[in-house]
């Protein structure tokens, strides 16, 4: 017979109780095996724990010099079992997630706060992309858990909730012949530089968000990846740029201006994670993410991933 954790904790509970009939009842066994099970421990370690009288148990020096090892090897069994049981449930362990930019706003900071402040013991880090379809991407390779990411969801892997829409805006240089307009319709951005990372751009992507006034790209349209890249260019004004409202929030700048683009689809925001994650972190973090967007005035959009 070898040793086991089950007998330390046999030994553990009557060294604990100094009485074998509390010791069997705090064990939830009965008492005749606690006392077979002390016995059969005593044989392979080839020397006597207790000292039994009709009155009372004591320990003996062996007892004695085992005790205070028992309770830390015990300590330490169960300190990693309750681990493992808080990973396995997704209440520790760690969660990346990706985002763009501004993806998800404030809404994106409540969820995050209120994930922390709720599951204090996983680890969460944030996963910045350059460009729009690099935070799905990320999920998808597995090198983020999840992400805020701005539609359309790309890949059959994702499953998405919908979080929030936003107006669409053009970000130009105050010296623009637009600043001065309230507004601006798709018609005037016909033959208007755009500034976007084109080349890095799936079709439905730059559809989606450019479809109204763009096929495709123009030989006077500018290349720039990220969000302050794009901004420098319009500054200068060498393009305009098409935002979702939250950039005027996160980046604004004295040298730009924004002005409402009408007559196009908002910008669709949503969390997404693959849905043959084996994170259950990942899971957690929709639970939060649906409580923030149920306590929200507007309710949270149907988003369903292509070809779904």
């Amino acid at each position: 017979m070898q040793l086991e954790l089950r007998h330390l904790r046999y030994f553990l509970a009557v060294a604990e109780e100094l009485n074998f009939s509390r010791a069997a009842e705090r064990l939830h066994v009965a008492q005749p095996a606690l006392s077979a099970q002390i016995k059969a421990f005593e044989t392979l370690l080839g020397c006597e724990l207790f000292r039994r009288t009709t009155r009372k148990v004591v320990l003996t020096p062996a007892g004695e010099l085992l005790l205070p090892d028992a309770r830390e090897i015990v300590g330490r069994a169960d300190e990693v079992l309750a681990k493992l049981g808080a990973l396995a449930r997704g209440q520790s362990g760690a969660l990346r997630v990706g985002f763009v930019a501004h993806a998800a706003g404030e809404t994106g900071t409540e969820i995050l706060r209120r994930f922390g402040d709720e599951f204090a013991a996983i680890d969460v880090e944030l996963v910045e992309a350059r460009t729009l379809e690099g935070s799905q991407q990320s999920v998808v390779d597995r090198e983020t858990d999840a992400a805020f990411v701005w539609l359309p969801i790309l890949h059959e892997e994702l499953d998405s909730e919908g979080i929030a829409f936003e107006r669409k805006l053009v970000a130009m240089s105050p010296e623009h012949r637009f600043a001065a307009k309230r507004a601006v319709a798709p018609d005037d951005l016909v033959d208007e530089p755009i500034v976007t990372p084109w080349e890095r751009y799936s079709q439905e992507t730059l559809k989606s968000w450019l479809g109204p006034f763009r096929e495709g790209r123009k030989e006077f349209d500018v290349y720039a990846e990220s969000v302050d890249e794009c901004m420098n260019f319009v500054s200068r004004g060498l393009a305009v740029y098409c935002v979702p409202e939250s950039v005027e929030r996160f980046y604004g700048r004295p040298d730009v201006v924004f002005r409402p683009l009408i007559g196009v689809e908002p910008a669709g925001i949503a969390l997404v994670w693959r849905r043959d994650t084996e994170n259950p972190a990942v899971a957690k973090f929709v639970e939060v993410t649906r409580q923030v967007l149920r306590s929200e005035p507007e309710p949270a959009v149907s988003i369903k991933s292509r070809g779904r």
